[in-house]
């Protein structure tokens, strides 16, 4: 995340700092929102009574009153904690920028970053609602059909699932019915179970953290850019793509390493189909992440100055901090 100016040649450490900035970012404030996730989904557990439990699993589908408490708890979790940090997340993302250019300022009110901003929220509480719906819904009508089972013990188990995606619920499950049936005792399956959902959850909200810290990130270092183009400090820039570089990093980015396009393009995986073919011209989108916990991020390298149009035109830029002498 740091910005290239034409008198500065791009060099390993310029990525390196680009990247230890996302890193640092990650490292102080994913900590704290996977603390919040995961206290929300306890949250959600508790308030559900293991008689609504044992009647959902009686009849084999959740009520309309589970799916919209959990929306309604997301949806205030949002706008009271998320909608902040993501500001937080994208103006942490322009301090560089705004230490090369002291009368600069990075507006997070800005039409753009708000409707982007609002937009991500409404996308962040749909899905993750949705992954968790799913996931119950699963694991209730499952539940149904296990008649030789304790109907107290699934509620119990069910219950301690709250706030995992499908595939999780539906592993932590199968570990619960396999228990059973290998002659482990209920009470020592449930607890195995309620640990194993634990560790599930916070995977889930550390793979949820990571990801939609680093998008922001990604994207307030994009809007800070086009803020500062309209202030007419920077010219005509291109985005090119950086990888952690490292023995983690996947396949796919690895072949994305490098490639450029231009400030409002999209970047897609045409330069790693020989990897996988399934993946040609597949949109990732104008930043990273390309994928779940994905560490990449872009770096802006302007190609040109800006012109004596640009800087007429800026004179005028809400982005540029005036001091009255």
């Amino acid at each position: 995340m740091i910005l290239l100016y034409e008198d500065i040649q791009k060099t390993a450490d310029e990525s390196h700092i680009a990247l230890s900035k996302l890193r640092s970012f990650l490292d102080t404030k994913e900590p704290e929102l996977v603390k919040f996730l995961v206290n929300l989904w306890n949250n959600q557990g508790r308030a559900i009574t293991y008689k609504e439990l044992r009647e959902a699993i009686l009849k084999g589908y959740l009520t309309a009153e589970f799916i919209n408490e959990w929306h309604k708890d997301y949806s205030k979790y949002v706008v009271d904690y998320v909608q902040p940090l993501f500001i937080e997340a994208m103006e942490a993302a322009n301090e560089p920028i705004i230490r090369e250019n002291l009368l600069w300022n990075f507006d997070s009110d800005s039409p753009c970053v708000k409707l982007w901003n609002e937009q991500n929220a409404a996308r962040f509480v749909t899905a993750v609602n949705n992954d968790q719906i799913k996931a119950i819904r699963h694991v209730v009508q499952r539940a149904s059909q296990l008649h030789e089972f304790n109907i107290d013990s699934l509620a119990r188990v069910i219950r301690s699932m709250v706030g995992l995606n499908y595939q999780q619920a539906r592993a932590n499950m199968n570990y619960y019915e396999t228990l059973i049936e290998s002659g482990v005792s209920e009470k020592k399956a449930i607890e195995r179970s309620i640990r194993y959902s634990a560790r599930q959850s916070r995977y889930r909200a550390q793979m949820i953290a990571r990801t939609e810290l680093a998008f922001t990130f990604n994207q307030g270092t994009y809007e800070g850019t086009r803020q500062a183009q309209i202030a007419g400090i920077l010219g005509d820039t291109i985005k090119k793509w950086c990888t952690a570089d490292d023995e983690r990093v996947c396949s796919c980015c690895g072949g994305l390493e490098g490639a450029e396009v231009e400030m409002d393009a999209d970047f897609y995986f045409d330069d790693v189909t020989r990897i996988n073919p399934k993946l040609h011209h597949q949109t990732i989108g104008k930043v990273p992440p390309a994928h779940p916990h994905c560490r990449c991020t872009v770096l802006y390298i302007e190609k040109e100055p800006p012109t004596k149009e640009d800087l007429e035109r800026a004179k005028d830029s809400p982005y540029i901090i005036r001091i009255n002498m």
